[in-house]
């Protein structure tokens, strides 16, 4: 049952991520499209669980929302495959942001894209 799946997968994403001093930012269930801003000297962590009862191959990323495509290319991040819990895949994102962010801004709002539909949890943590 992949609902009982995905809550099985978010217990496991919530303790290996809190066990690595991450804080819980923000979460989206069932999207194929998400926002969130991000800040300064910060790791970001965000976690992909789509449902992979017929096999589909998820096509994920992170990209920093920009009406300059070649800023758009060079911040784009793409997720490695972590594995599957029953029916939930589980794929991980991991990227960071620079002590001065582009444009000296206090913050930068990221697009995440998901196809299939995928629950998304985004943690992040204070580097250094």
């Amino acid at each position: 049952n992949y609902t009982t799946d995905v809550k099985t997968a978010e217990d496991a994403i919530k303790k290996g991520a809190f066990k690595n001093n991450y804080k819980y930012l923000i979460s989206f269930s069932e999207k194929t499209n998400a926002s969130f801003n991000v800040t300064p000297n910060k790791d970001y962590l965000v976690i992909f669980v789509y449902d992979n009862t017929n096999h589909p191959t998820g096509i994920f990323n992170a990209h920093l929302m920009t009406p300059d495509k070649k800023l758009e290319e060079k911040y784009t991040a793409v997720p490695d495959d972590l594995g599957q819990i029953g029916a939930a895949r589980v794929q991980r994102l991991l990227f960071n942001t620079q002590p001065t962010m582009i444009g000296g801004k206090a913050k930068l709002p990221v697009k995440l894209e998901a196809d299939p539909a995928a629950t998304i949890y985004v943690f992040y943590r204070k580097r250094g």
